[in-house]
């Protein structure tokens, strides 16, 4: 009979084992899910908010780039209008140019402000 009492406790233990290891399996596989699922978010935040860094960063160099452009037509409008018995008008080669660069650089502003605002929804 002792026999079969020590039997039972060897099986009640061998039982609890594997209960108490089946039931730490579990909570360590929520618990690395848990850290996929915090890994994921984390990396898409840390992805988002380089782009949007990114962007706005983009966005000051193109507006830098647009003044200069600026300056640079209001210097060639100046030189022109100096200069004895030339007119100056939005045809004219060197402002063209300016003009073609300035437009150019409004829509690739634009395109990046369309970027950024996507980040915001």
């Amino acid at each position: 009979m002792s026999e079969e009492i020590n039997e039972e406790k060897a099986e009640e233990t061998a039982s609890g084992k594997k209960l108490f290891a089946k039931t730490l399996k579990q909570y360590l596989d929520k618990g690395v899910e848990a850290s996929k699922k915090g890994l994921k978010t984390a990396g898409s935040a840390i992805s988002e908010f380089g782009d949007k860094s990114v962007n706005k960063i983009d966005i000051v160099q193109l507006k830098s780039r647009l003044e200069k452009k600026y300056q640079e037509l209001g210097q060639a409008v100046a030189d022109q209008l100096a200069e004895d018995g030339i007119s100056i008008s939005k045809d004219s080669i060197v402002v063209s140019e300016k003009l073609s660069s300035i437009k150019e650089l409004k829509e690739k502003i634009h395109e990046k402000e369309e970027a950024l605002k996507k980040y915001e929804k």
